[in-house]
């Protein structure tokens, strides 16, 4: 007896995307949180902090590689994605018990930070490649439902994790920490392997199976038509526009993260643990809330509108945090932030994946997500600098700015369904 393919089952997609963007939450659960929380605790500076998640989110920028690596090759017999999501999500695992062997990561901040680093790497091709499995397998008509399962889950599972890691770091160690964490991916994995694309397709590369003809159909045999395909897509209004979106998403999301943890430990006194274990309640709270009404939201109010209410709402909240700089304004704009990312991402994903052309999905939409994932990149890297010239209301007012960029940009999409037909 098999189970269905994804491919034949809506309920099976749902979850087995869910289930993959969960496993996504640890890795940013713990480069994202619990990493820079453990160094502020240390007592390493914010410039050094922003400088570690620097290096940590470093490899996002490869995408502009990963999606054209995952759309030119793969091993159709076991579908155009899973052997890619198979390698990524091995890789991740692999890197974490890596962290093990560090004793104090705080006194070896540079392989620390190889590790993030290569964490952050195997994570962009089990990301990429489940991206373009959704993009495969799932209806136009199902991807608002599908990226807010998707996206409530990633934040879920970044929650469960920055909990439990907080938690496992206090009672037994870092080492412990990441070695669990790794088992964890390890258990997603062979989960994973059950499951077939599409009918007839083999579980392991020495299973019986053979490649599916939709497979056969979408595969690019060369580099130049990729290329071509992919430069015809992007100079499409929308797809410029959401490029826009996408950049000013990185810088607000590094700039945020990074300020985060210094700003509650060093600012407001706060410890290790009560930080991440507010950032995981909270993630909880926007994972629950993105799932149920995410995905509704989008379809009912359209992804345009959804986004620029957003983003509205954020330059909101962080003008309000800056003009009152306290722990408990700090604490409300940390909910805010929390849920609104999550709704941010679920519109902004709908509206890309819209925009993909099939044959070169994973490519189109990693062109996208690198532009913003360089500038989640600086976006970090500008905290010390920023906080050193105007303090925390001068990175609180930088992150406004950018959120009403964010919102002028989303009202002027224009989607253009052509491409669909």
């Amino acid at each position: 007896m098999t189970l269905p393919a994804l491919s034949e089952s809506s309920s099976l997609r749902f979850a087995t995307l869910a289930m993959l963007y969960v496993a996504q939450g640890i890795p940013d659960a713990m480069v994202l949180i619990i990493f820079p929380a453990y160094l502020a605790a240390q007592g390493v500076s914010p410039a050094e902090i922003g400088g570690f998640l620097a290096l940590a989110m470093a490899p996002n920028s490869a995408k502009l590689i990963s999606g054209p690596l995952i759309d030119r090759f793969s091993f159709l017999p076991m579908g155009r994605r899973k052997p890619w999501v198979m390698l990524g999500q091995l890789g991740i695992a692999a890197a974490f018990i890596f962290l093990t062997f560090l004793g104090d990561p705080a006194e070896q901040l540079f392989l620390f930070g190889a590790g993030a680093f290569a964490i952050t790497l195997a994570t962009v091709f089990q990301d990429v490649a489940t991206d373009g499995m959704a993009m495969d397998l799932v209806p136009v008509e199902e991807q608002g439902k599908a990226n807010g399962l998707m996206w409530g889950g990633k934040t879920l599972g970044t929650a469960i994790a920055a909990s439990a890691g907080a938690a496992i770091l206090a009672a037994a160690g870092f080492g412990l920490m990441v070695g669990t964490m790794a088992l964890v991916l390890l258990a997603v994995l062979a989960a994973f392997i059950l499951f077939r694309e599409r009918p007839g397709e083999r579980l392991m590369p020495w299973s019986k199976g053979s490649s599916s003809p939709e497979s056969l159909n979408r595969k690019v045999d060369d580099w130049r038509s990729l290329v071509v395909q992919l430069f015809a897509a992007i100079r499409r209004p929308a797809a410029i526009r959401l490029i826009g979106i996408s950049i000013s998403i990185g810088l607000i999301a590094g700039l945020s993260g990074a300020m985060l943890p210094a700003l509650f430990v060093q600012q407001f006194g706060w410890t290790n643990g009560d930080y991440s274990q507010l950032r995981s309640v909270l993630k909880l709270v926007a994972g629950i809330a993105g799932m149920v009404a995410g995905g509704f939201l989008v379809d009912k109010i359209g992804q345009r509108r959804m986004l620029w209410l957003l983003f509205g709402a954020m330059a909101l909240a962080s003008a309000t945090l800056a003009g009152s700089l306290g722990l408990d304004v700090g604490a409300y704009f940390i909910a805010a932030y929390e849920v609104l990312l999550v709704f941010i991402f679920i519109a902004f994903f709908a509206a890309t994946m819209h925009q993909c052309w099939p044959q070169i999905a994973a490519t189109q939409f990693s062109f996208t997500m690198v532009c913003g994932n360089m500038a989640l990149v600086v976006g970090a890297a500008s905290l010390g600098p920023i906080e050193g010239a105007a303090g925390y209301q001068g990175v609180l007012g930088a992150l406004a700015t950018l959120c009403l960029v964010a919102a002028a940009i989303a009202t002027s999409i224009r989607f253009d369904d052509r491409q669909q037909a």
